[in-house]
């Protein structure tokens, strides 16, 4: 986390100078551990090349309390995809701080029950986004020389995709799933994984479709390899079906990330019509 803080967003003006985001020290809350943090943007040149950043807000705002924490929600979003966008080697540590960013705004929303802010944090823990440089409440250390233990990332997964499947997210909820499928985080339960995904396909209407179809994906290999049920071939292949109608439409538009997994659902479902028709 940043060693630094400013009293202002007018300590630093040079664009090159900006950084990726500042926590404010001279805000406090009460007992609230969460930091205000300075959000930046980055800026641009007229060929489109990076131009530095420029300050755009402080949070918690001073002129909206933000009672639903869509605010946080909304600016954590918009650096998780920020840091999405740096695949290069040298943005390495761009990237992460923009994670790290993320990571405290999604916080202030969950503190206030946003259920998108807890899963997407879950994602942030989940596919260690920080690479285990989470924020830490300083003021509350857990030894004389002031250290932490590591980061329970995991275990903090579990718990936001926990609270955001309760809640009915439906990616919360196959994600919930994945965790215990693998026992990631969590005691291995197939069962109760089998049924977050049922949920999370009943919760499916408004997705996008690679979702829906990663959702039957799923329950598809359950079904296929008797995760939490009974082995049943011919509900794999329903759910091979659907998985693939899903897949392909995302992959067409767009989510091109897919590719692979549709081609290994549409392999699946040749194997199965053959071992189903006895020609396998």
């Amino acid at each position: 986390m940043h060693d630094k803080s400013y009293d202002s967003a007018q300590d630093i003006v040079d664009p090159c100078c900006v950084p990726v985001f500042k926590i404010d020290r001279t805000w406090h809350d009460g007992d609230d551990p969460l930091p205000a943090i300075w959000t930046t943007m980055p800026l641009f040149d007229e060929n489109d090349e990076p131009a530095g950043r420029m300050y755009d807000s402080r949070y918690p705002w001073d002129d909206d309390p933000d009672p639903e924490g869509d605010g946080a929600t909304f600016l954590g979003a918009r650096y998780y995809n920020e840091a999405m966008s740096y695949t290069a080697p040298e943005d390495r540590e761009t990237r992460i701080e923009c994670f790290q960013a993320a990571e405290i705004l999604y916080l202030h929303g969950a503190a206030k029950g946003n259920v998108i802010a807890y899963a997407n944090l879950g994602y942030v823990y989940s596919y260690d986004r920080c690479e285990g440089r989470y924020f830490v409440d300083t003021r509350h250390a857990e030894n004389a020389n002031g250290s932490s233990k590591p980061y329970p990332r995991e275990e903090r997964a579990f718990e936001c995709f926990s609270y955001a499947a309760k809640h009915d997210d439906a990616e919360a909820c196959y994600k919930l799933g994945d965790m215990l499928k693998r026992g990631t985080g969590c005691e291995a339960n197939p069962a109760e994984a089998l049924r977050w995904y049922m949920r999370a396909y009943e919760l499916k209407d408004g997705e996008p479709p690679h979702v829906w179809g990663s959702i039957a994906l799923r329950l598809a290999d359950a079904y296929e390899n008797a995760y939490g049920c009974e082995l049943d071939l011919e509900k794999a292949l329903e759910w091979y079906k659907k998985a693939e109608a899903g897949l392909d439409i995302g992959v067409r538009s767009g989510a091109t990330f897919y590719n692979k997994t549709l081609a290994n659902v549409r392999a699946a479902i040749k194997r199965l019509e053959q071992e189903l028709d006895g020609t396998y």
